[in-house]
């Protein structure tokens, strides 16, 4: 029988002020998603479709206003996307520390300021989007946003706490970061917004939970080397995402039977296939 976690089981997890209770709750509910998991060919808990960079979609540049339109009609769950910071101090989206990849322009992000980053062309006659503006777009769409905070001298954490808070998005919001010092940070700054540890290494993994992390990237090659470590996470209370990037649609069905909660993926269209035609076989299954 599928396993189904209902909305209000969710919001009372993340309404929850201590992220002791929080991560004991999680936990349970961890715990009851893959109580059956191996019942069939299929797992039967929800996977995540994680839009990496918003997705690759052909016709659309990377990391722009018009390509998480485009990811939200694939129905992801979450867009993920790069902060940085400018050099007057706003918040705007991009991967590279440098403007020469993704944009006409060169030189680093951090030289420039709003205004003259907004005259660049980041592809197909985007501008560069402001952490604001995806705000804006994904806002009564039920698609969660998960910050990549990438290491800048410029970027202003309190900024993005404070963008996050204006907009009413503190539920809608995952904080990823990679350091002990990042997380501390932000569960200062508010303590409700749920974050992710890109963690370096496994070995990191104890000490970003016992840092209170929320969630826990791992690589798929750990997970091929470990093929305990989803659980062993899991068994601490923690949801395990992984970075599938351009993965073949075999190695998505396999990195989902191993266990994961969620897949950031550079194809959600095809991520979405996957998990729509596992479930389709889950429920010949039954």
């Amino acid at each position: 029988m599928p396993i189904i976690i209902v909305e209000e089981e969710v919001a009372m997890i993340w309404s929850l002020h201590d992220s002791a209770r929080r991560a004991v709750v999680f936990g349970a509910v961890c715990c009851k998603l893959l109580a059956t998991a191996w019942g069939s060919q299929s797992p039967e808990w929800a996977v995540l479709n994680i839009a990496h960079r918003g997705g690759i979609v052909p016709g659309y540049a990377e990391n722009t206003l018009a390509t998480y339109g485009r990811a939200i009609s694939f129905d992801v769950d979450v867009i993920e996307i790069d902060l940085r910071g400018t050099r007057d101090g706003e918040v705007i989206i991009l991967h590279d520390e440098t403007l020469d990849r993704t944009t006409d322009g060169t030189g680093k992000v951090t030289d420039f300021t709003l205004e003259e980053l907004k005259q660049l062309n980041a592809g197909g006659g985007e501008s560069i989007p402001t952490y604001a503006e995806v705000l804006d777009l994904v806002a009564n769409t039920g698609v969660k946003l998960l910050l990549d905070i990438k290491v800048s001298p410029m970027l202003d954490k309190e900024k993005v706490v404070r963008l996050t808070e204006s907009h009413d998005a503190v539920l809608d919001v995952i904080v990823g970061v990679r350091t002990l010092g990042d997380l501390r940070e932000f569960r200062r700054l508010n303590p409700n917004i749920r974050t992710l540890g890109f963690v370096r290494s496994p070995e990191d993994i104890d000490d970003f939970v016992a840092g209170g992390i929320d969630i826990i990237r791992l690589w798929p090659e750990w997970i091929e080397a470990d093929q305990e470590i989803v659980g062993k996470v899991q068994g601490l209370g923690k949801p395990v995402w992984t970075t599938a990037g351009d993965a073949s649609r075999e190695a998505l069905e396999e990195l989902i039977r191993s266990g994961v909660n969620g897949i950031l993926s550079d194809f959600p269209d095809v991520a979405s296939r996957v998990m729509a035609d596992l479930e389709a076989r889950q429920r010949g299954a039954q």
